[in-house]
């Protein structure tokens, strides 16, 4: 007897003629059996070819992400509204003069922002920077006049330059003790601790550039643009209280675009430079720390006015708005695994291109401070 099952059709040798194949006919019941572990061959080949697909790279622990809401901040909560009240207008909304006052607020809101901060941006400028600027000029003049005795050259600025070779150490005693101090206080002549300032001033400021690069992938390539507002939103089959953005319009593309993202980007990038140029122009290097942390609150002012001026209904309706993530799956690689840092290395490289290179508080600087500062004025205890 045979108990195992056989192919469809066997080979065969006819007794009659020896060496020649015949098809063997099987029962009913062997085909059914062949036909149902095919089929969980086959399942479980396509479970496997999934898996392998999700993995790809490494085969393991692909990371699925969900729809998220936006920042908590005067821009996600504008964005947040501006979605939501186009599309009840467009569908039918009991109070319209409501919705389209909360779209004129948000868009108001965000113009108020944005004027706030360029309001700041110019009075730091022209009341802090300036001053600190013609301030440390004027000392380290001084001090290259009297290193160089006749033979300096004069800057653009109209200040004047040592030319190398020429210096004369033992002028740098005739300055005054506290001449000497003040000089030695230029943040430039500890090129470290001023990048070490810079390096976490810039990180601030990367904290919102992410943000920024991470809503406008989200918003205006991840999320599909389409013909019609009745296309833009639709309930979260798991919780009723949520909605998915699944696309949006042209029109709201450009508006986010617009007036949240590009003056967003336009803000942070000027503020992060004059930042930099403020601590650099700082004459102690105490100051340099603390000016370094009153920046911060130009960069927080979006959350104040979010904590401030939102109300806890617009807040929650900002939560429970949810657009599309950065990636749908996150899977194992070295990229997903180690792309923010490059948002680190990013501002290292700036703080060191700025220190060298870029900035313009004392054009050519000639690093001949530390040197005499390390020579001659005594120094405390470390402890």
């Amino acid at each position: 007897s045979f108990c195992a099952p056989q192919p469809l059709f066997a080979p065969a040798v006819s007794p009659r003629q020896p060496g020649v194949l015949q098809l063997q006919a099987l029962s009913s019941r062997d085909l059914a059996v062949m036909g149902s572990k095919s089929a969980e061959s086959d399942n479980s080949t396509s479970e496997e070819d999934t898996e392998a697909a999700e993995g790809a790279g490494t085969g393991e622990d692909p990371l699925h992400e969900e729809y998220e809401p936006l920042e908590e901040s005067i821009y996600g909560w504008a964005v947040s509204m501006v979605v939501r009240d186009v599309v009840w207008l467009h569908e039918g909304t009991a109070v319209p003069m409501h919705r389209f006052a909360r779209i004129l607020n948000s868009i108001l809101l965000i113009l108020l922002t944005n004027s706030l901060q360029a309001f700041l941006l110019l009075f730091v400028s022209r009341l802090l920077t300036a001053p600190a600027v013609l301030n440390i000029r004027t000392a380290y003049g001084k001090y290259e006049a009297l290193m160089y005795p006749n033979h300096t050259t004069l800057t653009v600025n109209g200040f004047d330059r040592g030319i190398p070779g020429f210096r004369v150490e033992a002028n740098f005693m005739k300055m005054d003790l506290d001449e000497q101090r003040d000089i030695c206080q230029v943040p430039l002549s500890h090129p470290w601790y001023l990048i070490s300032i810079l390096f976490i001033w810039t990180l601030t400021c990367q904290i919102e550039m992410r943000a920024i690069f991470e809503t406008a992938v989200r918003l205006l390539w991840r999320t599909p643009t389409v013909p019609s507002t009745q296309d833009v939103t639709k309930p979260d089959e798991g919780q009723d209280h949520l909605v998915k953005v699944e696309g949006l319009t042209l029109v709201m593309k450009t508006i986010i675009g617009v007036f949240v993202l590009i003056p967003r980007t336009v803000m942070l990038l000027l503020l992060n430079y004059l930042g930099c140029r403020w601590l650099t122009a700082t004459l102690g290097l105490g100051d340099v720390l603390l000016n370094g942390l009153a920046l911060e609150f130009l960069v927080l002012l979006k959350e104040l006015l979010y904590k401030v001026c939102v109300s806890h209904r617009n807040r929650v309706a900002t939560q429970r708005l949810l657009v599309k993530p950065f990636r749908d799956v996150n899977r194992t690689t070295f990229c997903t695994f180690f792309d923010a840092q490059v948002w680190g290395i990013i501002s290292i490289a700036w703080a060191l291109y700025y220190v060298y290179r870029f900035q313009m508080v004392l054009p050519d600087y000639r690093w001949d401070i530390r040197d005499m500062c390390g020579k001659y004025l005594p120094k405390g205890p470390w402890f």
